[in-house]
Order: C-alpha cells, then structure tokens, then sequence
C-alpha cells in the first residue's frame, strides 16, 4: 500500500509531553538523519549478548511447548488428566501473554537486563517443576511458569533489535528463531522417542540447561545503557504508577474466558449457565481491562496512543493474534492428526512431522533474515497471511489416504508464521519510538500468545466435539449394518479409538464382533476424526481473511532499513568495562 505524502512519517504521541532527545521520542529521524555511512563494526559484547539473549527463547518454547504438545494424548495416558491437559497449552499461552504486556513496559521503567535475567530464572523454575511433576495439575503448573518466562524473556527482543543496525534487525531476530526452527525439525520425532523409549522428563532438564546456559551468559556481557529520565521521575516512582488494576482485570478475564470456552460442549452444554455465565463474564472483564486502560491510569499496560495507529502498530497486533490462533493449534493438532489418521508408531509420528518444523525453519530464519534485501514488508506481511489462511484451510482436504498431502500442508501452512512473527517485531521496532519500544513489543508478543491460547481452546473444542460425534455415529452405522447388537457398539467404540492410539489386541475380548467389523469401526474412526479435523480448519479461514486485510494496511517501514543504532552496550565483558560504549 503506497504512502501518500502527508503520511509518510508516522507519528505516535505520548500522553505526557516530554523534553526528550530526538531520537527517543522519534524512531523515524533518528533513523534517517543518525545514518552513517557503513554500519558500524560489531563489539563482542554485542555479538556474546547476541549469543545469550537468542538463546533464552529455547528452553520454555522449545521444551515447554513445542515438544510437549504433541504428546499430550500419550502424557495423560501416563499421568493421568485427559479432561485437563488443554490447559498446558492454552495455561501456557496464557501465562505468556500476561508475561509479554507486564514485562515490556517494566523493561523500559527499569531497563532489559534485570527483567531478561528473571525471565531466564523463571524458565530453570519452570523446568523444575514441570520435570518432577507426578500428575497433570502439577505439569500444568510447571507449563504456566514456563509460558510467564517466555513472556518475560521476550524483552529480548527489543534488546536484540536496538543493539544491531537498523538494517540487521531481522538478522537478529532470526537468530533467535534459528535456535528454535533447529530444534523444531526433529521436535515431534524427539518427542515420541522420549515418551516411548526414554522419559519424557528429559525435555524439561534440557530447559532447565538452557535457562541456566542464557542467564549466566546474559549476567556477564549484557549492559545496555539506563534508560533517560528527562521528567525527573525515579523508577520507584514509575513503578508505583504502573497499572497494576488493568493487570488483574485482564488475567482474572482471560482465565474465566478460557475457563468457560472449554467448558462449552463438554462439562456443560453451550446454553448452559455453567458456560454462559463464565463466557460472558470473562469476556466483559478482558475488554473492561483495555477500555480502563486506555481512560484511567497514567501508565497503562495497553496505551491508547499506541492502539490508535492502525497502520504502524494495532495492524500487527491483529496479524499475530491470528497467526498465533492457528499455529499454536497446530502444533498440537499435526501430530494427533498423524497418530488418528494413519500411525501411532511414535517414530513414524516424528518422522512424518519433519515438514512442519523444515516449514518453520525456512519461514522463521531465512525468509526474516532478508528482510532489509527484500522490503516491501506490507506486501511481505499480505502474502505471508494469505499463504497461511490458505494452507491451513486446504489442511480440511486431510483424510487418511493421503500421507503425502499431510506433509506437504504442514510445510506450507507453518512457514508464514515467523515470517509473519518476525516482520511484526521488525515493522515495530522501527515505527514505534525507542521510549516506548519494550511496551510496543510486549504487546506484540501478548497478542501472539494470546491467540494461541484463545485458538487452543477454540479448535481444540471444535476438533474433540465433532470428532467424538462422528466417531461414534460412523461406527454405529456401520456395525449396526453388519448386525451387531447396540449393547455392544459403546464398547466397540471404545476399543477402536484405543486401537488407535497403538493399545493391541482389542478386537480380541469383543467375542460377538467380527473382526472383519471391528477393522472396518477403525477404518470408520480414522475418518470421523478426519472429519473433526476439516471442521476445524475450515472455521479458521474467516480469521485469516480478516488477518490479509490488516495486512494489506500496514505501513511499510523499509526506508528506515539504514545503518542506525539505537543503543551502543557498555563495553564491559566479565564485569571489566572497557573505554566508550556508551551513547552520549
């Protein structure tokens, strides 16, 4: 979309009139007029705090999340809580959603350092207890400190992105993706081997490794500069002024919210008080929190001043919720779709999801890392959402005679989404001015996690409801057909959905079943829940529609790809400070 000439600089107002420098309080000139000619030579404390603050994503997504979801059916077989284990996806979305808007704005009241270095510690306690844990409740716990420290530690990436160039900022991000998509590719296959031929345990002492390798590394080389404070005011004193009110509103709705989506059509049914109640209260709650927001405090979590500017920054806030809504649902549905539609072999399972995290890899490190070559990054953003609405909406043709088309899907549909992430992060960081960065990344990421956790909770009820509905249908069908008595049908579905989840010999005990019925119950099983899965995916193509229209609208910040830096490190390695370092 071309920039008419009154519009081509953006300007978001603060709410309070500062005396501020220039290039705090305006992204754009900074960008433009503090541009030397060749970027200037990387430091090694920028280069080591690259190392650590990239790492720090690893251990709470990688092996709080993106391993454990896929396993979800085989965990609660061992440890019971299959009514529950929604929560460890949707528990950690959450968590991290409240993590991201309450860690970007204290990031910018006391600096990144210290909050980076409590999201670290947060993932080593996560890992804790998520990695002893003897039951599904104590798991989920685990799950939540997880998701609050990747909610925490994604201050990172602001610090990432003022330490490089302008026109590196991509290349920074996608490092961080890099340490994901790496691990991602073989996830579902790690996964499967650890719960079948290991423990699952293990991938929680792992994270612990990772958050222990990322703080110690972080305490000694990463020492951005403090942050001006040209009103005069103390951080204790902005810290006391932080909106602690419009926090509580927005967890307390949101946990009701998800409380009562997932209660609809399973404990209760939807015209049910049980699923009203918490539905609409919940949700009066959540958007009560963003309308107190923006009226009351003075330093609020969600600013109005921000939201205001569709095209710069509420645009992108829209394109990560969705994003967030249908791949946080599909690294959970990928696997499961593997294991109901043609195998429950766990290597299989692994081996046939390697297109989704090779899909992640080209999309989260490759396609990011270009962005300065590329730009044009509203048309990058609109093809990337259309890509991803899709793909996700042709998953609905998955049925289980055709392997091939599953895989191909699944590369197609999980690359847009860092692409999308990451040009998100990008876009706003250059269009948001450095005062108010960690807040405007913060949200970012909210909104992210927040559809994930909403999108959890949606399609995963969509997907059991229907798939439980036609299971069951299809099988009476068809054994009532071949004559078999409807006393014997509940068992029989029974014995069919555990069959397909690897458990032998089931056939066997069903004495007044032939077998050649009970294999035609399983073949039936496999496309009632195909069946559930079309559903599913065929509901999420309004939301991508809307998604490509805010994309369309995005202001493109590729002129601002310039040899700029917006914070210069202490130059201190070890707790040896060097001379210069910082910026005047």
């Amino acid at each position: 979309m071309k920039d008419s000439p009154t519009d081509t600089e953006t300007n978001i107002e603060y709410h309070e009139k500062r005396d501020l420098p220039n290039n705090w309080d305006d992204p754009h000139r900074a960008a433009l007029e503090d541009n030397p000619e060749t970027p200037g030579k990387l430091t090694l404390s920028v280069l080591l705090s690259a190392l650590f603050l990239g790492t720090s994503f690893t251990g709470p997504i990688i092996f709080g999340f993106i391993l454990i979801t896929p396993i979800l059916v085989q965990l609660s077989e061992k440890i019971g809580g299959e009514t529950i284990d929604f929560w460890i996806p949707s528990g950690w979305g959450a968590a991290a959603a409240v993590g991201f808007s309450i860690a970007g704005r204290l990031s910018d009241i006391f600096g990144r350092r210290y909050v980076i270095l409590f999201g670290q510690l947060l993932t080593i306690v996560g890992g804790a207890i998520a990695g002893t844990a003897k039951s599904m409740n104590q798991l989920i716990a685990g799950e939540v400190i997880l998701g609050a420290s990747i909610g925490t530690v994604s201050v990172a990436y602001a610090g990432l992105s003022e330490i490089l160039p302008n026109k590196y900022r991509g290349m920074g991000l996608a490092w961080t993706e890099f340490n994901l998509a790496s691990w991602s590719i073989p996830g579902t296959l790690l996964a499967n081997a650890m719960i079948s031929d290991a423990t699952w345990r293990i991938m929680f002492w792992i994270a612990i490794g990772y958050g222990t390798f990322s703080l110690i590394g972080t305490f000694f080389v990463y020492f951005p500069p403090s942050h001006p404070r040209a009103d005069g005011k103390t951080k204790w004193q902005e810290f006391k002024e932080l909106d602690f009110i419009g926090a509580f509103l927005f967890v307390t709705g949101l946990a009701v919210f998800l409380y009562g989506l997932n209660s609809g059509g399973s404990t209760y049914p939807w015209e049910a008080a049980g699923t009203l109640a918490p539905l609409i209260l919940g949700l009066a709650v959540f958007l009560g929190a963003f309308l107190y927001d923006f009226i009351v405090p003075k330093d609020p979590l969600f600013p109005w001043y921000l939201f205001k500017n569709f095209r710069e920054f509420s645009s992108l806030i829209v394109l990560v919720f969705v994003a967030g809504m249908v791949f946080f649902t599909a690294a959970a549905l990928n696997a499961q779709t593997i294991l109901y539609l043609h195998t429950s072999d766990p290597i299989k399972i692994g081996i046939y999801s390697i297109p989704s995290g090779v899909g992640q890899l080209v999309g989260g490190v490759i396609i990011p890392a270009l962005v300065h070559y590329i730009r044009h990054v509203q048309y990058q953003l609109t093809f990337a959402v259309f890509m991803q609405t899709l793909f996700f909406g042709l998953a609905a043709l998955i049925t289980p005679t055709n392997l091939n088309w599953l895989m191909a899907v699944q590369f197609l549909a999980m690359l847009p989404f860092g692409w999308i992430t990451l040009n998100c992060y990008t876009a706003a960081s250059l269009n948001v001015p450095q005062r108010d960065l960690g807040v405007a990344i913060g949200l970012i990421g909210t909104f992210r996690s927040l559809g994930g956790a909403i999108g959890s909770v949606i399609f995963s009820s969509i997907f059991d409801q229907t798939a439980t509905k036609q299971v069951a249908r299809r099988i009476a069908e068809g054994a009532g057909n071949a004559g078999v008595s409807a006393d014997s049908i509940p068992g029989l579905v029974a014995s069919a959905k555990l069959t397909l989840l690897g458990v032998p010999g089931l056939g066997s005990p069903l004495t007044n079943v032939p077998t050649s019925v009970f294999e035609e119950s399983v073949t039936a099983a496999r496309y009632g829940y195909a069946y559930g899965l079309r559903i599913t995916w065929l509901v999420s193509i309004p939301f991508g529609v809307i998604a490509t229209l805010c994309a369309m609208a995005v202001r493109d910040p590729s002129k601002y790809f310039t040899n700029h830096v917006e914070v210069h490190l202490k130059d201190k390695v070890g707790g040896k400070v060097k001379a210069g370092g910082q910026r005047p």
